[in-house]
């Protein structure tokens, strides 16, 4: 069959989705050829993904964890990096990083993320194109016009990540531009710059914490150390950084776009807000902003009928996963009361992510200040797409706010 997954034009188009849905309607998984390399193995059934995800003895991290990477990069990081690690090695730096996003350890941050998105709302819903709504005379007429990914959603995970690591707001914009750089730029030179000068600024940052705890994400990576050396916990707060930022970001602007173009769904959410958890459960599966993780067989395997072998690479598509109708009945379809959702948009196995309860907790935050602050939601433009095969989402949304 015809298959492309590498193609930057088929992601900015979304036809990845419809040729996921065919390589799910065939038996076994599916071989994908590359033009410089090997090629690989593509799991697009929920079974399938969960399978290749829950096993890491036989589909290892530890050769990289996506399309594009550099095999160089990969080495460098093994076993030091945690989704670049397997067990028992990403145990233990798993329960450092994640020492941070326990339930009892967010209850230490959950009022500065809320006030923070909510600021962020109130700043984005209260001025206009033409500046500062009390700078109108005609302040009250008319909704805004905003680009909701611009304007809001890339601030969102990035304002709330910088607070949690209490950096100076003279520093946010800086460390934004530099996350979506390191990992979505089309020019590897890019990519590299920017991740190198990530892990110069939070080289610098360790060492101040050090010196002078705070009550921040850092000084509770710091304390929970263990084993790691600084480079290791360096390595590890820039992926902290990383999966927090995109993927929220990714998943609110889905959200943004869902409601301008279904008012309805977003007028039964503000009559009724109890809707909001299996909604935001609903807004990651439809998002699904991590598309795929990538894994090297170590050892012979049969995967629904295909005989794999050691050396070569699967990719586990976790965005065909959350579109399965064997597990999702009307999988195309927004349903914002869905239950159960049992989605895969965090990952699966050993290596879901460690982040998952702040960014539930920063969508719940977000659409509830939006609930209180905005009456409807309606497109103003034409939503653009990402070109990347690993997160993927809207980079420009359009969207007309009437405020309530």
């Amino acid at each position: 069959m015809d298959i492309d997954l590498l193609t930057p034009d088929v992601f900015a188009g979304q036809r990845h989705l419809d040729q996921l849905a065919a390589v799910r309607a065939r038996p076994g998984l599916t071989w994908h050829p590359e033009p410089d390399g090997p090629g690989f193995w593509v799991a697009a059934r929920y079974d399938d993904v969960q399978t290749v995800l829950g096993d890491p003895a036989t589909f290892s991290s530890r050769a990289g964890i996506r399309l594009g990477g550099s095999d160089e990069a990969a080495r460098l990081v093994a076993d030091r990096m945690m989704v670049v690690s397997d067990p028992p090695r990403h145990g233990r730096i798993r329960r450092v990083v994640g020492a941070p996003f326990t339930p009892a350890a967010l209850l230490r941050w959950h009022d500065r993320i809320v006030a923070g998105v909510t600021d962020l709302v109130d700043e984005v819903v209260g001025t206009d194109v033409a500046g500062p709504l009390g700078d109108r005379p005609d302040k009250a007429a008319g909704p805004l016009v905003r680009d909701a990914v611009g304007d809001l959603t890339q601030r969102l995970p990035n304002q709330v990540i910088c607070a949690m690591m209490n950096l100076p707001r003279a520093d946010w914009p800086l460390i934004g531009r530099l996350t979506t750089d390191g990992l979505d730029s089309p020019d590897p030179i890019d990519r590299l710059d920017a991740n190198a000068e990530i892990f110069g600024y939070f080289a610098d940052l360790i060492d101040r914490r050090r010196a002078r705890p705070g009550d921040d994400l850092i000084s509770a990576l710091l304390a929970a150390g263990g084993d790691l050396t600084d480079e290791e916990l360096l390595i590890n707060c820039s992926g902290v950084l990383t999966g927090a930022s995109e993927t929220v970001r990714y998943a609110a602007a889905g959200a943004l776009l869902v409601f301008g173009d279904r008012p309805d769904l977003w007028a039964a959410l503000r009559a009724s807000p109890e809707l909001l958890p299996t909604t935001i459960e609903e807004v990651l599966r439809w998002t699904s902003p991590g598309l795929h993780g990538l894994r090297t067989v170590t050892r012979p395997v049969t995967v629904s009928g295909s005989d794999l072998l050691p050396g070569e690479r699967v990719t586990a598509w976790l965005c065909s996963a959350n579109r399965d109708p064997a597990v999702f009945p009307d999988p195309d379809t927004f349903r914002p009361d869905r239950t159960p959702n049992r989605h895969v948009a965090f990952g699966w196995g050993p290596h879901v992510c460690v982040g998952s309860r702040v960014a539930r907790l920063e969508l719940t935050a977000l659409l509830t200040a939006l609930i209180r602050r905005v009456r409807t939601i309606a497109p103003a433009g034409r939503p653009v797409w990402s070109t990347g095969n690993f997160i993927h989402g809207l980079t420009s949304l359009p969207v007309r706010l009437s405020p309530a």
